[in-house]
This record gives C-alpha cells, structure tokens and sequence, in this order.
C-alpha cells in the first residue's frame, strides 16, 4: 500500500491526521479501492492485537468520518477506551467544528443561519434533501469573501456544522442555491465542467476539529492547512 497518512498530531490514544480529497474514509462492500481504513491498519496493526471489542475493530478506531472528496482533520482512536470517550462527544455535540467552503454564487449575507431538517431524498435514496419530516440540521455560514473567474461568481466561507447529518453543509448551501463548488452530486452539470477546469476538487475542507483529549482531559483544536486550490 503506497499511500501515508499525514500526521497533524499523535500521541499514545490519538492519531490526528489530514484526509486528502479523494480518499474514502471508511470500507464497505461496494468500494474495492484503499480506504482511510487500510492504511491506518497496515501502518498501525499492534493497536489491534488481543483488543476484543467488535466496534472499535470494525471501524479501526475511527471514530468519524468525512466525505470522499472532502479533505481535513481526522481523528482516530488507537484503543478502545479513547474511542468510546471521542464518540461520545460527537454523539452529544461537544465538538467544534470549522469548514472552509467555496460555493457557486455571491451568497449576500455575512452571515447565515441555516437552521433545515435533512433525509434521504425520496427521489433519490443516494442523496440528502431538506426533509420536513427529517432530522434536525444546523449550519452556520460566515462568509469571507466573494470573487469572478471567468464571470462566474463564487464565495468563499467558513461554514460551522452544529450537526453531524450526512452531507450537511452541502445539501444546505444548495438548498439555498450556493452549492459546493466541485460536487458531483448536488452542483449542475453545466457547473462542474467549469469546477473541474478551474479547480479540480470539490471545494470543501474541515479546518479545525475541537475536541476533548482521552489523554489529557483537555480540549484541543486541531488545524489542518488550507489546500492550496482555497487560496484564491
């Protein structure tokens, strides 16, 4: 396996590291390819000698996930203890969270507060849409600055998920009519053809991860560096 994970922090219970675009997160059976998963496993496989606990084995003590092409801070559990001890913090919203996004269109608002319950689309299970009946979902939008590139306009923004749905801060910015820049699932075709020529990814990443250490008891912020296709 040739890929290494880069670290942005590790000690004897945590393994902090920075997730490119492009690499799944976690195995199943419809995806033959390397995943987060397998590398940790091969580049760690003592963690996993004599522990019997089935979850924090099946999920190689990874305790959350990003999306395929979304790149940033991971944090992994190297035993079962740290692994209960970080899940249950985002089980009850005790983590901070910070994005950085570019979306397609001039978002006119500083700041938005987009408060809308998500599901599965029922046109299209493979997908998410805001769902009156789903479940709640909170993302704050701060926006940073706004740009043309060949007179197609886009913002740049911190967005701050205050729930942990399954593409939530991309299905709210479409759902207002600023989708991510990049997605193939929720941006128009005619779009991504652009977005791949100018920017070559799906145009979002977890900055900043806040957490409470199993180690220490402390919580820490853990960064990691902007790509360079966000330093526009």
């Amino acid at each position: 396996m040739e890929k290494e994970l880069e670290k942005i922090f590790e000690d004897d219970n945590i393994l902090v590291v920075n997730k490119p675009s492009g690499l799944v997160v976690n195995r199943s059976n419809t995806y033959k390819k390397v995943t987060l998963q397998d590398i940790f496993e091969e580049q760690y496989p003592d963690i996993f000698k004599n522990v019997e606990d089935d979850e924090f084995i099946s999920r190689s003590g990874i305790v959350h996930r990003l999306d395929k092409d979304t790149s940033g801070v991971i944090i992994i559990a190297k035993n079962p203890e740290s692994f209960y001890f970080l899940q249950k913090q985002f089980k009850k919203r005790k983590t901070y969270k910070e994005y950085v996004v570019i979306s397609h269109g001039e978002i006119k608002d500083e700041m938005v507060e987009i408060d809308a319950p998500l599901d599965r689309n029922p046109s299209n299970p493979l997908k998410r849409a805001v769902v009156s009946s789903g479940r709640s979902a909170l993302t704050i939008i701060e926006v940073e600055k706004r740009f043309k590139i060949e007179n197609l306009s886009f913002s740049i923004a911190k967005a701050f998920p205050k729930t942990g749905r399954t593409h939530q801060i991309r299905v709210h910015l479409s759902a207002l009519g600023y989708p991510v820049v990049g997605d193939t699932i929720y941006c128009a075709k005619n779009l991504l053809e652009k977005d791949v020529e100018i920017f070559g990814r799906m145009m979002l990443h977890a900055r900043i991860l806040g957490i409470k250490s199993p180690t220490d008891k402390k919580f820490h912020r853990f960064k990691s560096p902007l790509p360079k296709e966000f330093k526009i």
